[in-house]
This record gives structure tokens, sequence and C-alpha cells, in this order.
């Protein structure tokens, strides 16, 4: 028979810091127990506080869940913008773009699903978690946009392409970061060929549409114009 050995509480902490100690302590066990085995007392415990402390950080457990969300989207950020340099062309920034997504979530899952699920229900009463989201989404939004400049057509950009390209790249990140369930197994190939394959479906269907777009802009404007009449000979 096997004994499990208590993990000691943390004793002491920076005065001030309590807030980003316990985001440290929600995280640690949020990636061992999961969102169901996070609570402020138990986050508390591990900083080594009392149960009543972190009420004069967060109101409940959903605060305290929105504040890691937030933590988890400003890494996402960050650590894709590191990847990047002047020196890449718009498409190997999209690529690294999103690689970094997919990397990102099946590094993190726990926190990454708790950044996109339903834990936190009304997610408008947390402005640093709406900040952090919108800046992860951006950087996406920025990275196709100059993506569709490269290649000659930044006036079809929209941001329905962007959703478009965010839908792909979440649903891979989802599957191989989500613990199997059900009938539908995981692909028997790796990780890197199924990125790239949709990372390359991403590139081919953006230019795609956006080129649809151009055409079918042209085809308007040209039946738009006013067409003249051929004159008669009666005129000539």
């Amino acid at each position: 028979m096997t004994t499990s050995t208590a993990r000691p509480a943390r004793q002491s902490y920076h005065h001030g810091n309590l807030r980003e100690e316990m985001i440290r302590c929600g995280r640690e066990i949020l990636a061992d127990k999961g969102v169901h085995g996070l609570t402020l007392r138990s986050a508390a415990k591990l900083a080594g506080v009392s149960h009543g402390a972190p009420r004069n950080q967060f109101a409940d457990k959903e605060g305290l869940l929105a504040a890691i969300a937030a933590e988890g989207f400003r890494e996402l950020v960050a650590v894709r913008r590191a990847r990047l340099s002047s020196e890449m062309t718009a498409e190997a920034r999209l690529l690294t773009v999103m690689d970094g997504y997919i990397e990102f979530a099946v590094r993190h899952p726990a926190l990454f699903y708790l950044m996109f699920g339903p834990q936190i229900e009304d997610k408008e009463r947390y402005p640093e978690l709406l900040e952090a989201g919108n800046a992860s989404y951006q950087l996406l939004s920025g990275a196709v946009r100059d993506y569709f400049g490269e290649n000659h057509l930044a006036e079809q950009f929209d941001d329905m392409m962007v959703r478009c390209a965010w839908s792909a790249m979440h649903g891979v990140s989802m599957f191989f970061s989500a613990k199997p369930t059900g009938p539908s197994p995981r692909p028997k190939v790796a990780l890197t060929q199924w990125r790239q394959s949709v990372q390359q479906f991403v590139l081919t269907g953006l230019l795609a549409a956006a080129k649809k777009k151009a055409a079918g802009a042209a085809s308007d404007a040209a039946a738009s114009k006013p067409r003249t009449r051929p004159r008669s000979a009666a005129q000539t």
C-alpha cells in the first residue's frame, strides 16, 4: 500500500503580493487537480495564509479563476511575440503565431481550458480578462492582416477571415490538449504533422477566400457601371 505525503503549505509571503501568490498557487492546483479541485481555501492553504485573507483580493473563486485566465492570455501573447522578428515574412509570422498558440494549449491544457471554457460564466465582469483576451486575438488579427498585405490583398481583409483562422487553430489546440473522451479517437498522426496540415489549410483558404472576394467586388463594380447605348444611324 502506498502513502501520499501532503505538500507543505508555504509559510510566508511578502506583504503586498498576496494576489500574485494566490494566482501562482491557484495555477499550481489547477494544473494538478483541475478547476474543480481549486478553491480559494485550497489556494490560501498552499500560500500559507488564512482562508479569509484572499477575500481582500478576490470576492469569490470565479474572481481568482478570472485572474488566472488573464495571466494565461498575457503569457500566450508573450511567448508568441518572443518568437517573432522583423526579418520574418508575413507568412512566417502568421505560422509562428498559430504554432505558438497550439503549443501553449498542449503544454498548459488545464489553463487553456479555463481561458476558453465555461467556468467563468460572466467574463464581462472582469476587464482585466477581457483586455488580455483581446490582446491575444489582436496578435492573430495583425498577423492575418499582414499576410493579406504581403499578397496584395489588403483591401480584402476583414474580421471574418481572422475568425476562420482562429477557429481552425483553436480546434486543433482543443483536440490535442483535451483528454480523449467519447467514440472519436485522436488521429494516428503526430501533432507536428497535424498542425502543419491545418496551418497550410488556413494559409491556402485565406488567400482563396480573399481572391474570391476580390473577384466578386470587381464583378459588382463592373455591373454597377452605367452602360452607354450605341448610337443609332439617325443620330450620326
